[in-house]
């Protein structure tokens, strides 16, 4: 397959992009128990720890059944990888409360079902629940400076 480059680098640029300056914060680290979702634990986490912005640095553990979705040329499709016991190898992402509804950017990862396959896409909020513990660790993102939209 041939790809044909922009002349230039501007061309790759969305008129959506936003350049943040910024700092870190508190650091969390905890245990979410069996039947927990993913996705609104971390929200809640962040909610207690009255952090604005977070970033998942890591998370290991297990959940019950895995719901990822994953982008095609027809849209978002959706997978469920069975369980019970589907392994977390990595979660990344963050979660923002400061600029409207949390989880505008979707948790994504990595996991692995009974047999060792690997998939990987945004875990769907609500639908990953925890099945003995999952160990999340969590930085606040403290925002100092945010640029004005880049032009097009």
């Amino acid at each position: 397959m041939m790809m044909t480059l922009p002349a230039h680098d501007s061309d790759f640029l969305d008129d959506h992009i936003h350049v943040e300056q910024g700092q870190l914060g508190k650091l969390v680290m905890a245990r979410l128990k069996p039947n927990q979702d993913l996705t609104e634990s971390v929200e809640a986490l962040c909610r207690q720890h009255g952090m604005d912005k977070a970033i998942v640095r890591g998370a290991i553990g297990s959940l019950i059944d895995a719901h990822l979705q994953y982008a095609t040329p027809t849209g978002l499709r959706e997978m469920e990888v069975n369980g019970p016991g589907v392994e977390i190898l990595n979660v990344f992402g963050e979660i923002g409360f400061a600029d409207g509804p949390a989880s505008a950017h979707p948790l994504q990862g990595v996991v692995a079902d009974t047999e060792g396959r690997i998939f990987a896409g945004r875990f769907v909020r609500g639908a990953n629940l925890s099945f003995i513990t999952i160990e999340i660790t969590l930085q606040e993102w403290i925002a100092v400076k945010q640029s004005e939209p880049l032009p097009a």
